[in-house]
């Protein structure tokens, strides 16, 4: 009866994956409507798909505080409770990273937007993607290699935004001569670059939950 009645209180595995699961899955959205409102030449479109981050956005922080609502209730979890808030902070930092680059481009209403802008939330789509496959197989803690695999190709997805950042602000800098239009142009290609940051930024959270859970 005792062991019957504990197991009843305790919330199966299943509810704490189910929300990263959620959460990666909503950080992939963001990053998709990120682009098209990159791309889009209509303002209105745009103005849609701001509108849509913002409403995924808000989405990304109610997982998050489910995620600690549920989890200090729990008496077992997958994994550590520290490790739990920060897989959730980790998670819901690349939809904030996301949500700001987009305030970014709505707020400066370039009338050009640089390729580069374009190529760098093309590589935030693929990173959250392979957030998003690398927390789909923590569902399975001995599946290590599919893990260390996703953690990589994160890892080398940051590397080359970087790279396009990089060269794209040097670029910028050489020819751009209006001082207010620089800044807007460094300030969306930073924030969009910060998105990719955010994304190697998890992989640390899972690497750790890897390597305690051997």
């Amino acid at each position: 009866m005792t062991s019957a009645f504990f197991k009843f209180l305790l919330p199966k595995n299943d509810v704490f994956f189910n929300l990263f699961n959620q959460s990666s899955v909503n950080n992939v959205q963001m990053s998709e409507l990120l682009y098209k409102a990159v791309s889009d030449e209509s303002a209105h479109k745009s103005s849609i798909h701001f509108n849509q981050i913002n409403h995924l956005k808000l989405k990304g922080n109610e997982l998050k505080h489910q995620v600690y609502h549920v989890s200090s209730k729990a008496l077992i979890s997958p994994f550590e409770r520290n490790d739990m808030y920060a897989l959730a902070s980790a998670i819901n930092d690349v939809c904030d990273s996301i949500h700001i680059a987009a305030r970014r481009i709505n707020l400066y209403k370039l009338e050009y937007v640089s390729p580069a802008a374009k190529d760098i939330a093309g590589i935030v789509i693929e990173a959250s993607m392979a957030l998003n496959n690398c927390v789909q197989a923590l569902n399975d803690l001995k599946n290590t290699d599919s893990m260390t695999q996703c953690c990589n190709s994160i890892k080398q997805l940051e590397r080359y935004a970087d790279r396009v950042y990089n060269q794209a602000l040097s670029a910028i800098v050489a020819q751009e001569t209006n001082s207010i239009e620089l800044i807007k142009y460094t300030e969306i290609l930073a924030a969009l670059e910060k998105a990719t940051d955010k994304c190697e930024d998890a992989t640390a959270v899972i690497e750790s939950i890897i390597v305690k859970n051997k």
